[in-house]
Parts: C-alpha cells; sequence; structure tokens
C-alpha cells in the first residue's frame, strides 16, 4: 500500500509540475486532468469512495470540461512568451520549492512525526426512564441537573460530556429528594466512530428504589438498508424473543405448521443483547417477549411478556440503531403492564459515503464552499477578462443582393412576355378622379 501510494502521489506532483511549466493551456489542462484523477486514487485508498466518484466526475470531468471549452473557445492554447524582466525570478523560486520539498521530508521522516494520529472521540450521555414506582424524576451529574422532569418511558436525547468519573443522581421531580445514586466513569474513545452510553433506570418497587446501570449504545454504521436492534432487560425475570410467525391460517391449531423460531433465548435482568442486523424490509409484527421455561418446547404456551404487533411504534427503519428496553409500567388504578420502550437513533454514516459528506457540507462547511465558489467564478471571469483580444473586429460579410437571373428574364416572367431588346412597357399614367358633377 505504501508504495503504491508513492507511486501515485509521484504522479500527482510530477503532472501538477508539467500543468504550470506548459507553455500550451490545452496540455496544462490535460496534466491537471491527470493530477485530479490522482487525488481520486488517494482518496480511494483513504476508503472515501464517493469522494474518489465526485473528484472524477465533478472536477475531472465537469469542471475540467468548461476550462476547455474557453480555452478553445477564446483560442489561447498558445500563450505569447512575456518579457522576462526578473530573470532570476525562476531560478530563486525553483530552489526554494526544492528546499521546502527536501526540508518537509526529512522531518517527517526523522521527526516521528504521526500522521494518522488517533482521535479521542468525546462521551455522550442519555438517560432512559423505565422505572414503574419513580415517578417523573431529575437527573443530576455531578450536582447539575441533566434532566429534569423525566417521566416514565422517556429518555433524554444524547448529550456530549467530559470524559471522568461521575456521580448521577435520581431526585423525584421539583424536590432535593436523593432517590438513587450511582457512580461510573466515562472515558474518551479512539477506536469506535461514536462514544455513546446509555444509563437505564428500571425496577424497584414502590418501598424500594429503581436500579441504574450504564450501557453502551452502539450506533456505528450499518450496512446498506439495514438496521441494528439492541434489547435490555428491564423485567424482573429472564426473557426469550420469539418470533411466531405462521405460514397458514391452520398454525394456531396444529402445531406442525407453525415456524415460530427463537431469536434471542434467555436474556437475563440487567442485561444488553444486541441482534444481528435486520433488513429493512423485516416486520417486528410477530415479535414476542416471553418468559424462560425450559420444560416448555411448545413457544405458544409460555407466558407473554410484550408484543411488537404496534407497526406504528415498532419498525425497521434503515440506517439506524434501536434499543428496545423492556419494563413494567404502573397504571393508574395501581395496577401494572409490561411495556417495550423503543428508542430509535440515527446511525453513524460511513466515512465518505454520500449522506457523511452532505452532514458535513451542511452543518459545518457550507459557508467555505459558498466563498470557494465566489473565488472560482471571478477566476473564471478574470481569465476570460485576460484572454481576451483587444481590438479584435469580426470580418465584414458581403451583403450585397446577388441576382440569378439576368435582369429581362426576371421582368418577362413577371409580364408573361419576352422582352429582350423590346422598350419595356410602362403602366398607364395616373388619371385624375372625375370631379363632382361630370
Amino acid at each position: 500500500m505504501e508504495a503504491l501510494f508513492i507511486i501515485v502521489m509521484g504522479m500527482a506532483v510530477f503532472a501538477a509540475v508539467f500543468m504550470l511549466l506548459s507553455d500550451n493551456a490545452v496540455h496544462s489542462a490535460l496534466f491537471l486532468i491527470v493530477n485530479f484523477a490522482c487525488v481520486a486514487l488517494l482518496y480511494l485508498m483513504l476508503d472515501a469512495p464517493f469522494l474518489a466518484m465526485i473528484q472524477i466526475a465533478v472536477y475531472a470531468g465537469a469542471i475540467m470540461v468548461l476550462f476547455l471549452f474557453v480555452i478553445m473557445l477564446l483560442g489561447a492554447e498558445k500563450t505569447t512568451l512575456p518579457v522576462r524582466r526578473f530573470r532570476w525570478l525562476e531560478i530563486v523560486a525553483t530552489a526554494l520549492g526544492v528546499s521546502f520539498a527536501v526540508v518537509s521530508f526529512y522531518s517527517i521522516s526523522t521527526g516521528k512525526i504521526d500522521l494518522n494520529g488517533t482521535i479521542n472521540r468525546q462521551p455522550e450521555l442519555r438517560v432512559v426512564h423505565a422505572a414503574p414506582y419513580a415517578g417523573a424524576v431529575d437527573v443530576y451529574a455531578n450536582g447539575e441537573l441533566f434532566a429534569s422532569n423525566l417521566a416514565f418511558g422517556k429518555a433524554t436525547s444524547f448529550q456530549p460530556v467530559e470524559p471522568g468519573d461521575y456521580t448521577v443522581t435520581l431526585n423525584p421531580a421539583g424536590t432535593t429528594d436523593v432517590v438513587q445514586t450511582v457512580n461510573f466513569s466515562l472515558s474518551g474513545e479512539t477506536t469506535r466512530q461514536a462514544n455513546a452510553y446509555t444509563a437505564v433506570a428500571y425496577g424497584g418497587t414502590k418501598s424500594t428504589p429503581p436500579t441504574v446501570s450504564l450501557v453502551e449504545s452502539n450506533v456505528e454504521s450499518v450496512d446498506a438498508r439495514t438496521a441494528r436492534v439492541a434489547i435490555f432487560n428491564g423485567y424482573d425475570k429472564p426473557l426469550n424473543l420469539i418470533d411466531f410467525g405462521a405460514d397458514s391460517d391452520n398454525a394456531e391449531t396444529n402445531l406442525s405448521l407453525r415456524d415460530d423460531r427463537i431469536i434471542q433465548a434467555d436474556i437475563q435482568p440487567g442485561a444488553l443483547v444486541e441482534l444481528p442486523l435486520i433488513s429493512e424490509d423485516a416486520t417486528q409484527r410477530s415479535w414476542v417477549f416471553t418468559e424462560v421455561d425450559a420444560n416448555q418446547p411448545d413457544y405458544s404456551k409460555l407466558l407473554r411478556v410484550a408484543n411488537l404487533n404496534n407497526l406504528e411504534v415498532y419498525t425497521i427503519k434503515r440506517d439506524t440503531s434501536q434499543l428496545l428496553v423492556i419494563g413494567t409500567e404502573e397504571l393508574l388504578d395501581g395496577s401494572t403492564r409490561n411495556v417495550a420502550i423503543p428508542l430509535v437513533d440515527k446511525a453513524v454514516e460511513p466515512f465518505g459515503s454520500p449522506q457523511s459528506i452532505g452532514n458535513l457540507l451542511f452543518s459545518k462547511y457550507m459557508l467555505p464552499f459558498q466563498l470557494i465558489a465566489i473565488l472560482l467564478l471571478a477566476a473564471m471571469v478574470g481569465a476570460i477578462t485576460l484572454t481576451h483580444k483587444e481590438g479584435f473586429q469580426p470580418r465584414r460579410r458581403d451583403v450585397r443582393r446577388k441576382v440569378m437571373k439576368p435582369l429581362t428574364n426576371v421582368i418577362g416572367d413577371q409580364i408573361g412576355q419576352d422582352v429582350a431588346g423590346e422598350a419595356v412597357p410602362r403602366l398607364p399614367a395616373q388619371q385624375s378622379e372625375p370631379a363632382a358633377g361630370d
């Protein structure tokens, strides 16, 4: 890979140098196209195919076609040799350029500069409320308010925090009473695309506080048209996730016709399990969480905890990372029901993908790109102005009318007789109109 990089880099430098030294504008443009192609290869080596295709299609394609069109239109492919007033300038510039290249190469090779330095990504934290008897809570992190009036089934968005040790407390909303306290440490991450954590408050009774567990949230990029689904068991017993799919309407009564399958078995309380990537056209309508019973081979007879048959709530959306928190909710009459809380987040876009480039372009680089576009427009106008030939006048065209036939033949055709050698008949003189009374 290093040898290929050196070869492509050398070709790019070679093309750039000859683009500057060429006396023919068309040749300079062609060398620039070669340079753009080499840059596209470098993008491919960096695992950025979208940038490589944009480099070829936009720069080496559309923009260079425009440059060549302007050069050919203005007839400026041959440049006139200017009067050299400072002949020593080229020699000095070349010497300085070579010296800079040598010094840079020596500094990089001997200075142990790591050009691929690691990026320490700041941790991000969110809190999920799945504790049935805690009511609405205020969340504090190291004494600072992190979220206020967080109700059951709700979650905060991911918020960046500084790496370090944290003490997270849950207080009833609007009070200073502490319901639960948990300590954990968040560190920077250098190997993942995102450094996200989720603190889940779950369980507890009317007399005991809820439990708070910190789990890592995987929001890494996914394959095309797929999604990631993870499950956190906030229930007090182990769970199975079963797909109760059926091939016919008689499957409910005929066990041999069923095609039920366990998607994930024996999910322990407080555990986080991540499923394999799921296609976007998959459905969760037949997914059901059940309790675990090793003595019951018929899955349909297992105690059902929660189902995902609500298509408006439980859907598989591509390029997302979904976390299902299984918990228990207290109703107004004091009874409880089991629920599955879905938390759907956008997965990180792959490096060099159209989504990643679009997000960067519209979030961080819109103004610089607009400024570059204005500079390119000004450069194009300046190039046209500099190459415009003064005093150029177009050739005058002979606009005199040419008659293909002799004049006598034309007149004869009009009056219906040959007038060659004869006097041309004249129209009778216009007579005055008779006066009134004549």
